[in-house]
């Protein structure tokens, strides 16, 4: 992954970034995972009488997840149609 500006910095600073992008990225991915846990549990899971969920919360629950996956996929592809645009546009 190269970022703007990266070339200009030390080996040494370059690394300390990348680090600080990387712990970035993990962190909003837990974050993401944890808003979809609770998202879908909030949403499903309606009877606490057993331990294991009832068959209509499954269902609801595998929807939820397939529902926010396809979501997130069509976000990230449209950033990254994005990206391509604003690369296209940039003065050389």
């Amino acid at each position: 992954m190269a970022l703007p500006g990266m070339d200009q910095l030390s080996q040494r600073d370059q690394m300390q970034v990348m680090q600080a992008v990387n712990e970035m990225q993990m962190q909003e991915m837990m974050n993401t995972y944890n808003n979809l846990v609770e998202k879908c549990f909030n949403e499903c899971v309606t009877s606490f009488r057993t331990k294991a969920l009832e068959s209509s919360e499954e269902q609801c629950v595998t929807r939820c997840v397939q529902k926010f996956m396809s979501f997130s996929q069509r976000v990230s592809l449209r950033f990254q149609e994005k990206q391509q645009q604003m690369q296209l546009q940039k003065p050389s």
